[in-house]
C-alpha cells in the first residue's frame, strides 16, 4: 500500500504548530469573518471550516505560512457566502450584536454613564463605518489594520499585488475617517 502526502500522518512538530496556530489566529480570524459577512455564528463556521481545510492540507502548508493561508481560505468562505446571500439585509442583524455584549453593571461601576455612552457611541460609528467601507476596501483595512498583517501576507490573503494592498488601504483608511468623523459629530 502506498501513502501520499495526503493519506500521511502529520508529524509531532506540524501538529504543534498546528494546535499554536489554533490557540493564536482563531479569536483574529472569527473577529475578521465578523465584520466580513456581518454575523458572528456564519464567521465561527467559517472559522471552524478554514482550520479544518488547514489541518487536511498539513502537509502542504509550511507552518511559517499559516496565518496568510488560514486567512485566505477563510477570506474565500466569507466571498462565496456573501456571494449566495448576495447582500441580503437581516432584520434581527442590530438585535444580535447587542446580544453579542450584554451589557453588565460591573462591567462599568467606576465610569461615569457619560463616557460609557460616548464609548459606546464611538464603537458603534466605528463598527459602521467598517461595515459601509467597498469589500474591496474592507477587506484590505481589516486585515492590516485591525489583524495586524504585513501588506505582503495580507496580498497572499487577497491574492493581488502588495501594491494593490497598500492602494486599498490608503483608499480604506480615508473613507474611514470621512466615515468615522461623519457618524460621530463632535
Amino acid at each position: 500500500m502506498t501513502t501520499n502526502a495526503m493519506t500521511q500522518e502529520p508529524d509531532p512538530v506540524t501538529m504543534v504548530a498546528y494546535h499554536r496556530a489554533l490557540a493564536e489566529h482563531s479569536d483574529g480570524l472569527k473577529t475578521y469573518a465578523t465584520r466580513l459577512l456581518g454575523d458572528s455564528i456564519a464567521a465561527e463556521d467559517v472559522a471552524q471550516d478554514a482550520f479544518l481545510a488547514l489541518y487536511r492540507h498539513l502537509n502542504q502548508v509550511p507552518a511559517a505560512a499559516f496565518r496568510p493561508w488560514l486567512f485566505r481560505v477563510a477570506r474565500n468562505l466569507c466571498l462565496d457566502q456573501l456571494r449566495r446571500r448576495k447582500f441580503k439585509l437581516s432584520l434581527f442583524r442590530d438585535l444580535q450584536k447587542d446580544d453579542d455584549n450584554p451589557f453588565t453593571p460591573s462591567d462599568c461601576e467606576n465610569v461615569a454613564p457619560d463616557a460609557v455612552a460616548e464609548t459606546k457611541e464611538a464603537n458603534a460609528a466605528i463598527e459602521k463605518a467598517i461595515e459601509e467601507l467597498p469589500l474591496k476596501f474592507r477587506e484590505a483595512f481589516l486585515l492590516c489594520e485591525v489583524e495586524g498583517l504585513s501588506y505582503e501576507d495580507a496580498a497572499a490573503v487577497m491574492g493581488c499585488p502588495v501594491k494593490t494592498v497598500s492602494t486599498r488601504l490608503f483608499r480604506a483608511r480615508q473613507r474611514f475617517k470621512s466615515l468615522v468623523s461623519r457618524l460621530i459629530k463632535v
